[in-house]
């Protein structure tokens, strides 16, 4: 976050398109650049209200979040191994 003490609204919509993640939102932003700051906040009610839209239809609730590694498939590396040798001796272990 970046506080600004300016009234430019040129500055402060470079500032917030600067400061977004990259994702499907940057991307909007970058192919059609907002002019104002109420054109940022209406772009991004509107692609909440998307993003709820696709979630709830598909139904996925928890979306980016990833399920755990099943546990068998880990194995633990043993305090003189090292990461080499750990790849190799995986390598030659099939999986379960």
């Amino acid at each position: 976050m970046v506080e600004l003490n300016t009234q430019d609204e040129a500055l402060m919509v470079h500032a917030f398109v600067r400061g977004v993640l990259s994702g499907p939102f940057n991307d909007s932003l970058i192919r059609n650049r907002p002019r104002t700051f109420g054109e940022i906040r209406w772009r991004a009610t509107a692609h909440i209200a998307a993003e709820e839209t696709v979630t709830t239809k598909s139904g996925n609730v928890g979306v980016g979040k990833h399920k755990p590694r099943d546990e068998s498939r880990t194995q633990p590396m043993r305090v003189h191994e090292t990461a080499t040798e750990k790849k190799s001796s995986m390598r030659r272990t099939p999986y379960k």
